[in-house]
């Protein structure tokens, strides 16, 4: 993969990724800044400020400005926030190029947030609180971090409570994007079937007014010692019951992240992975099995989540106990191995077939770790990883002093669960 890293003088980085033959084009601008850069009075403000950066413009006065002329010209186009990390994007046909890249540049630094539009997007927004709400799978993922990191900045909903959320005004969303939407925190990445000078000229003409002052930094989560294990529970009327079981582990720079990862896929990677093969295709115990590891600046936690009957938790939980310490005690044979690294390989190279997959793949990792690894480097790491390594990193994250177990539902034998999990 092709590409290549420019820092204007006033710290905006830009990456450019030429596709020659690709038919499409995608402009992406991320700034580092999430729901681990606000004070607590100020939860939410980041998603919120994504959304009301769509209400119009100077030049583009209103939302629906914005999206027709975008519609018009057949593009896709979104904005996300998530714990560390805000983008606004568009993909269209590469010869629109310049159609969506002029307006994700105006939403990104001329949106005017007019006042009567902030009012109402807070309805929206707490609708969207409303909705996860209602959802137990968030419901119990929620309840599990509020438990895990009380009172750090990692127990934090990305959407805020509807109280901030209510609290927000004009004046701190002005205030907010002062702070954090400065050249030193901003990445814009272009990819796509458009010549690289026509990229590079684009964003250096758009960019190099932005602020050079650093942005304010991230409210960092001290990660506190655990004595044993833990549990959270919920009680509520539903049909089926959620689980999640988390680890706590270590931030996105320890170098055991890659080998960690080939831990997480030799649990769930695939239909013939161990955790689908044990809870699906042996216990039949409920319909969905997932893992995850989630990295950030200064910590991490490894989770395992699934459905279930009711009755069934406290088998669910040791059976998923079992499989983790089958990873500390008995090596991975070669051939499994070799399954994974391979799915782990194939399943990037299938994410890079796209230009949106491309600028995602390359903003991702500037923004957060201010470094881009090219396909070909990860697949020489992930090729050094042995099953001693696996091993290795197996027993440092499945510390069961470390595990805190969350689940959800009615008549859940809670005394049954901690028995499993001590």
């Amino acid at each position: 993969m092709n590409f290549k890293k420019t820092i204007l003088t006033n710290g905006v980085r830009i990456v450019t990724a030429p596709l020659p033959g690709n038919p499409t084009a995608t402009v992406l601008v991320t700034v580092g800044t999430g729901s681990f850069y606000e004070a607590p009075e100020q939860g939410g403000i980041s998603h919120f400020l994504e959304h009301a950066c769509f209400k119009g413009t100077s030049k583009r006065p209103s939302a629906k400005h914005i999206t027709t002329e975008l519609d018009t010209i057949g593009a896709i186009y979104n904005a996300f926030t998530s714990k560390d990390i805000t983008g606004y994007w568009s993909k269209a046909d590469a010869k629109h190029f310049g159609r969506i890249a002029d307006i994700v540049a105006d939403i990104f630094k001329n949106s005017t947030f007019p006042e009567k539009e902030i009012e109402k997007e807070k309805g929206v927004v707490i609708g969207e609180i409303d909705m996860y709400a209602d959802d137990p799978q968030e419901k119990i993922g929620e309840a599990l971090l509020k438990h895990m990191y009380k009172g750090q900045p990692g127990e934090r909903e990305v959407l805020g409570t509807k109280e901030t959320v209510r609290a927000i005004t004009r004046d701190a969303l002005v205030a907010y994007r002062r702070s954090q939407y400065t050249g030193p925190n901003v990445v814009v990445t272009i990819a796509g079937g458009v010549p690289e000078k026509d990229m590079l000229a684009w964003a250096e003409t758009n960019f190099a007014d932005l602020d050079a002052a650093p942005a304010n930094p991230e409210f960092p989560t001290k990660d506190r010692r655990q004595e044993g294990p833990e549990t959270v529970f919920i009680d509520k009327d539903t049909d089926q019951a959620h689980v999640v079981m988390a680890w706590r582990t270590f931030d996105r720079l320890n170098p055991d992240r890659y080998a960690a990862s080939v831990v997480k896929n030799i649990l769930r990677g695939g239909m013939s992975s161990r955790l689908f093969i044990r809870l699906r295709d042996e216990m039949g115990s409920g319909y969905y099995v997932s893992a995850n590891h989630s990295l950030h600046a200064s910590f991490g936690f490894f989770a395992i989540s699934t459905g279930t009957t009711h009755e069934r938790v406290p088998e669910i939980v040791s059976a998923i106990i079992e499989e983790t310490e089958r990873l500390k005690t008995e090596p991975v044979p070669l051939h499994e191995l070799e399954k994974v690294k391979e799915f782990i390989r194939a399943h990037r190279l299938m994410s890079l077939e796209t230009s949106d997959d491309v600028a995602e793949y390359c903003a991702e990792q500037e923004t957060l770790k201010k470094n881009i690894m090219s396909p070909e480097e990860l697949d020489a790491v992930y090729a050094e990883i042995t099953a001693e390594d696996v091993m290795r990193v197996a027993r440092k994250m499945f510390d069961g002093a470390k595990l805190t177990a969350a689940a959800i539902g009615k008549g859940i034998d809670k005394e049954a669960v901690k028995k499993a999990i001590s």
